[in-house]
């Protein structure tokens, strides 16, 4: 228990996520949780006491939302293969050059190093397996995260580091190419890039290409979404369209949105796009309806709300739990609408099998 502590007060996130206060605050709720499991005598891996610390803390520090009214092979061929069909996968795999498939634990990493994938977990030993870097053809690893499951972590063989979000594909070759590396999504990966000034690094999508040396951005390219996106952190990329007639230059807390024919820079809270990572989701000025669609792509379900709410702009935080009951309770308890005359309006949602629906007790 002593090492959990340990672990949350080295954990680096953004330095916007929580205020002082709210850390300290998160510590002592944490601090208590631990004391009741172990009266429980209940032992499990330090995810899962963060995230049921949290259940409380987050609540009470985390989920305070405003509401106001609205005011060679192509990108295309290897993201878009119909026969790994996200819809039909229902457990993390990755599918190593040569079809080997592996299931992945929830919490585990993956190292891919000199031809050599290890996969670790919290519950099993290290396991390694071979990957065929010998084929004169290009040979492609694949990680699938279908939705309902966790984001997963992946450190590629140049030193790059991967997190695959819910929902997506990421595949990358077995061997990087001497002049370029070149990986493909669809879904949405965050990626911190190795520097490598000889070899840039592209990250291609269903419609555009990202090309970067040494940098961290995140890229969001989800089949059913009417535009794609590119979020950078820090360094510089160049976006382009994949018919080659739109390109641009991105800066650091900036966001790129291709849609159609449009493509539109604007300033962007990076955290806000990378929180899921974390386990979080953290929004300003965000849509009810757009945050409902990134919990149901996490959970896989299909969440909805009200007519009359859908385009209330929202903004807070929101841990990602286990069980999505604990989301939606905290959003009904803590959620109010703010109206003329000053009144708030309760929250509930009903749910119907998979489909849940968000609305104001009558």
């Amino acid at each position: 228990m002593e090492a959990a502590r340990q672990l949350l007060l080295s954990m680096s996130f953004d330095k916007e996520a929580y205020s002082e206060q709210e850390k300290l605050e998160l510590l002592d709720q944490i601090n208590s949780e631990i004391k009741t499991v172990r009266k429980r005598k209940i032992y499990v891996g330090f995810g899962k006491i963060f995230a049921a610390a949290c259940v409380v803390a987050l609540v009470s520090i985390g989920i305070i939302i405003h509401f106001k009214p609205a005011a060679s092979t192509t990108s295309s061929d290897l993201v878009a293969d119909e026969a790994n069909s996200l819809a039909l996968e229902k457990e993390t795999r990755l599918v190593l050059a040569g079809e080997k498939t592996i299931a992945i634990e929830e919490g585990g990493d993956i190292l891919y190093e000199n031809g050599e994938m290890t996969i670790s977990s919290i519950s099993q030993q290290d396991k390694r397996y071979a990957v065929d870097t010998e084929s004169e053809e290009v040979q492609y690893n694949e990680l699938i995260v279908p939705k309902g499951r966790r984001a997963s972590h992946l450190i590629l063989d140049d030193g790059s580091r991967v997190w695959v979000n819910s929902g997506s594909k990421f595949r990358f070759p077995a061997t990087f190419a001497q002049d370029k590396r070149e990986v493909y999504v669809e879904g949405e990966i965050y990626i911190e890039v190795a520097k490598d000034p000889k070899r840039p690094f592209f990250v291609k999508t269903s419609e555009m290409q990202v090309r970067a040396l040494g940098t961290r951005f995140n890229v969001t390219a989800y089949r059913d979404d009417l535009s794609q996106m590119v979020v950078l952190v820090e360094g510089l990329v160049e976006v382009q369209s994949n018919d080659e007639t739109k390109k641009k230059i991105l800066q650091p807390d900036h966001m790129l949105t291709l849609a159609g024919n449009s493509m539109d820079i604007k300033v962007a809270n990076t955290y806000d796009f990378i929180s899921w990572k974390d386990g979080l989701l953290q929004f300003r000025s965000q849509p009810l309806s757009m945050i409902l669609a990134k919990i149901s792509r996490h959970y896989d379900l299909y969440i909805d709300c009200e007519q009359d709410i859908k385009d209330l702009k929202c903004s807070g935080k929101l841990v990602l739990f286990d069980d999505p009951k604990d989301v939606l309770e905290t959003i009904a308890r803590t959620i109010s609408l703010e109206k003329p005359d000053s009144k708030t309006v309760p929250m509930a949602y009903e749910m119907n099998g998979n489909t849940i629906l968000l609305k104001k007790k009558s």
